[in-house]
């Protein structure tokens, strides 16, 4: 890997007038308004009011190519195996001269996110909490039966291999000369060091595939501000077939105080050294995404790479 991928320019569609034309030509409705409702690395997302059915509809448009047609296959994937609401797909729409990026129109899941909930209650928190945790075992339950990977595959016997294969081709690409000059020394090192120590860290783990959803926190799942309840779970970014612990990270992001990770451990019973593992999934995922995209924050790379390295030294 050389550079991230070129990106589509997306501020183009701030007028709203490419939205409105795709999705009054997908719907056969006239456009009633159009409004950006979320924006992250991958995406930036638009609620579409309808004069008709469907009524509201929201357009997420890619920064990058091949990213819609991903998301649509790992949605309706863990559609299938969710007990709770995740968005039906509408339809996929690629780039062209009527549209200048990939986008996915899909259903609209009403709430908030959960970043911003404050429950009234201890009760109405382990209600959301007890939802939450009980979808992701839903996933976690369900395996392929050719092994670990990507939804596409190559798939591969055993976690080990698969996730070993995928650790190496990050380090081989970080060390490329473009990365010395924003990837410091410090974080370099600990990158080196936790890889050597990979077949130590993973000699426990799982040794059958789950479905993971690979963005599982707060930010992602769709909350009733009235009632308190999980309306829906959205925005996967790796789902896949690979060990289940490595949805277990983002369960504390945000908002770890609501204390999903804890209510999950009590259901499951962890392989030894799982904490060395959860710190190397945490450090590598950022490091995934700066591949990926070129974003790098030191204080951040630095905190997980220290409590990584703090793991192998025990």
């Amino acid at each position: 890997m050389t550079a991230p991928a070129q990106p589509f320019n997306l501020e183009i569609l701030e007028d709203g007038k490419h939205i409105t034309r795709l999705m009054e030509a997908r719907f056969d409705a006239r456009v009633q308004s159009v409004s950006r409702v979320g924006q992250g690395f991958y995406a930036h997302i638009y609620r579409v009011e309808l004069e008709k059915d469907p009524g509201v509809a929201i357009l997420k448009c890619h920064k990058y190519a091949g990213r819609s047609a991903r998301e649509q296959r790992q949605l309706e994937l863990l559609k299938r195996h969710a007990s709770v609401k995740v968005p039906a797909v509408y339809g996929l729409h690629p780039q062209s001269e009527l549209f200048p990026a990939e986008a996915l129109s899909m259903e609209h899941i009403p709430g908030i996110n959960a970043s911003q909930i404050e429950f009234p209650d201890e009760g109405a928190r382990r209600r959301f909490v007890d939802l939450v945790v009980e979808n992701l075992l839903s996933w976690h339950g369900v395996s392929n039966p050719q092994g670990f990977g990507e939804l596409e595959g190559p798939f591969y016997a055993s976690w080990r291999e698969c996730f070993g294969r995928r650790i190496a081709a990050y380090r081989e690409r970080i060390h490329q000369a473009e990365h010395q000059g924003m990837v410091s020394a410090y974080v370099m090192g600990v990158i080196d060091r936790s890889v050597d120590c990979f077949e130590r860290i993973f000699q426990n783990g799982s040794r059958r595939s789950s479905l993971v959803h690979s963005d599982y926190n707060a930010w992602n799942m769709m909350v009733d501000p009235a009632t308190c309840e999980l309306t829906g779970v959205i925005d996967p970014i790796d789902a896949g077939w690979a060990d289940y612990e490595i949805d277990l990270f983002h369960l504390p992001n945000c908002r770890p105080e609501l204390g999903l990770l804890e209510r999950y451990l009590r259901e499951v019973e962890v392989e030894a050294g799982f904490w060395a593992r959860f710190k190397f999934y945490r450090f590598w995922d950022d490091v995934k995404h700066y591949l990926r995209m070129g974003w790098y924050e030191e204080g951040r790379f630095r905190g997980y790479a220290q409590a990584l390295e703090a793991a192998l030294d025990e």
